[in-house]
């Protein structure tokens, strides 16, 4: 199965998603045979996140927002849910509309007006841990991580010809045949045994990513149930014993899923077969009965916007405590999705905000520019893992597939609050001061946008990729130097960022044009508006004498004498400084 079906790294990385104190205790997982005994997998994982979720989803009580006067949380949620369609390979807009199935039939089946907005929520929730077996699944599938989650979505685990059947209908059509029949065997014969763990964690970290929003403990309570079966197969309960909104959630969700990928009538007759497998029988026959009339309220559009309205009762209202959750959790999602960008949103927000704070940009600009960066990396979730983990150069047509990212960043986030009013700035990670970036092909002229892109570009430097080893600091501070003096980032940015992450000045300032120190870089940023000696000092904190003094070494250094001529200089050489 070629380097994604590995046995040593497989087994090695199945294992990394399972509770630490199983996974110390298992013997190791022989994962190069195809006999299912050899999996070894347990089914304790999801009783143990029952316990977790009974004993912690009491958190979103206290942490639930209020507010009148904001926009509520689901738009956030709904950003998020786009995001998962493409981590998932579902149509774009299918988790939206799911949310909008669920809550119609509760709501027709006479359900109260709180379990229609736990229903909207369960399946709005339902898919942001859906990144944290893209690595592990896209190893089994031929680097398809997209492909596996949308046919196991729609495959019956129990039936091998069924799950045979959708793994060969959506994975990897670009592979060799034998490659291809090799790995959806090895699927098959490892799913079942492997389900209980793989399903155990998507469903913890689900839960606890929504534990982290004001959702109803009802919500969280329903999270280890995603996967169950009214058969009670494969994982170890079923029936009645699975809490009747999973029930409710899983035949919307499915339903609305093969609307989106086929029509109408084929999400009734795949709901009718599953009736008493992997559905409930009586639950999903009162679905049938309305399914006409669902599925035409969750075609309405614009969708987002029908989406949004859709929530039963009172919005749960945004609050800057839920705006820096819903960033923290797009960044996580992000980060997940392949072993290469583990921490990689984290680590950018974390340079980017303290280089800003350097450049003593106000306080909330800094904060702004630290949210941007933990989700500008979101539109990563829409590329296959085949693609991330190539390690040759990528073709033509995979690196325009690779450098569509960006996009999707932008094109995700602009949808709603909080995420529309960082998404210029995050969509702009990849351009550069000359316009030789991507997606937009832009030139980045404002100081926040190229302290953006210069602390991506460190980090991706200093972790590399599977293409690309990483550098040492001092490599990536010099890499980040030449391409301030080609002006592909402003210099101004890369010496913050430098700074930032804990390089000598001499390293950090070697990005500034004519042997400029940081603080006559941010004297001659002032002289570019047109401040006086004495407006430079105060803004700067120093005396006017200090000033005059930095004001002549510029002059000295750049051999230019007139303030209107440096304001070009300073524009030329992308010395700005707010």
């Amino acid at each position: 199965m070629g380097k994604f079906g590995d046995a040593e790294a497989l087994k090695e990385g199945i294992r990394r998603f399972l509770p630490g104190s199983q996974a110390a205790s298992r013997p190791p997982l022989n994962v190069g045979s195809v006999d299912k005994a050899d999996c070894n997998f347990r089914s304790k994982s999801n009783g143990n996140l029952v316990s977790l979720a009974q004993s912690c989803s009491s958190r979103a009580a206290a942490f639930r927002c209020t507010g009148d006067d904001m926009a509520g949380i689901s738009e956030g949620l709904g950003v998020l849910a786009l995001a998962a369609d493409a981590a998932t390979g579902r149509p774009q807009g299918t988790g939206l509309s799911a949310a909008i199935v669920a809550t119609e039939f509760a709501r027709r089946i006479g359900e109260s007006e709180e379990t229609q907005k736990d229903a909207y929520y369960l399946a709005l929730v339902r898919f942001i841990g859906c990144t944290i077996t893209s690595h592990e699944t896209g190893m089994l599938s031929i680097g398809d991580d997209q492909g596996f989650a949308v046919a196991t979505m729609l495959g019956d685990w129990a039936d091998r010809e069924d799950l045979k059947m959708y793994l060969n209908r959506f994975i990897a059509h670009e592979a060799p045949e034998d490659e291809r029949e090799a790995a959806f065997n090895f699927i098959c014969d490892i799913l079942p045994d492997a389900a209980p763990d793989f399903t155990a964690a998507h469903c913890r970290q689900s839960y606890l990513l929504a534990s982290r929003l004001p959702v109803s403990k009802a919500v969280l309570d329903c999270t280890p149930y995603y996967y169950a079966r009214w058969d009670g197969k494969i994982l170890p309960f079923g029936g009645e014993d699975v809490p009747y909104l999973s029930r409710l959630v899983r035949i919307t969700e499915l339903a609305e899923l093969v609307r989106r990928l086929e029509n109408s009538a084929r999400a009734k007759e795949v709901i009718a077969a599953k009736l008493g497998h992997e559905l409930d029988p009586e639950l999903g026959a009162k679905f049938l009965e309305h399914a006409d009339a669902v599925f035409q309220v969750a075609s309405a559009t614009p969708e987002f916007e029908a989406f949004v309205a859709a929530e039963p009762g009172t919005q749960i209202q945004m609050t800057a405590q839920c705006r820096e959750t819903l960033a923290e959790v797009a960044a996580d999602m992000t980060d997940h999705k392949a072993t290469c960008f583990r921490s990689h949103s984290r680590r950018v927000a974390g340079l980017a905000a303290q280089a800003a704070q350097i450049a003593k940009l106000p306080k909330e600009s800094v904060e702004n520019l630290r949210l941007t960066a933990l989700v500008h990396d979101i539109g990563k979730c829409a590329i296959s893992n085949r693609i991330w983990y190539k390690e040759d150069a990528l073709s033509v047509s995979e690196r325009l597939e690779m450098e569509r990212h960006t996009f999707q960043t932008q094109f995700f986030l602009s949808h709603g609050t909080p995420f529309a009013e960082w998404a210029d700035v995050a969509a702009s990670a990849q351009e550069r001061a000359d316009g030789s970036g991507y997606h937009r092909r832009s030139q980045l002229s404002d100081l926040a946008s190229n302290i953006l892109a210069a602390a991506n570009e460190y980090d991706e430097l200093t972790h590399g990729t599977p293409a690309r080893p990483p550098m040492d600091a001092k490599a990536a501070a010099d890499e980040l130097n030449e391409m301030a003096k080609s002006r592909k980032f402003m210099p101004t940015a890369v010496s913050l960022v430098l700074q930032a992450a804990g390089h000598m000045v001499k390293d950090a300032g070697a990005s500034l044009p004519f042997g400029l120190t940081r603080r006559e870089a941010q004297v001659l940023s002032r002289l570019a508006k047109s401040e006086t000696t004495a407006e430079i000092a105060e803004s700067l904190g120093i005396s006017p004498k200090t000033a005059d003094h930095h004001i002549q070494s510029i002059y000295n250094k750049t051999d230019i004498r007139a303030r209107p001529a440096l304001a070009l200089f300073a524009l030329e050489h992308g010395v700005v400084m707010d």
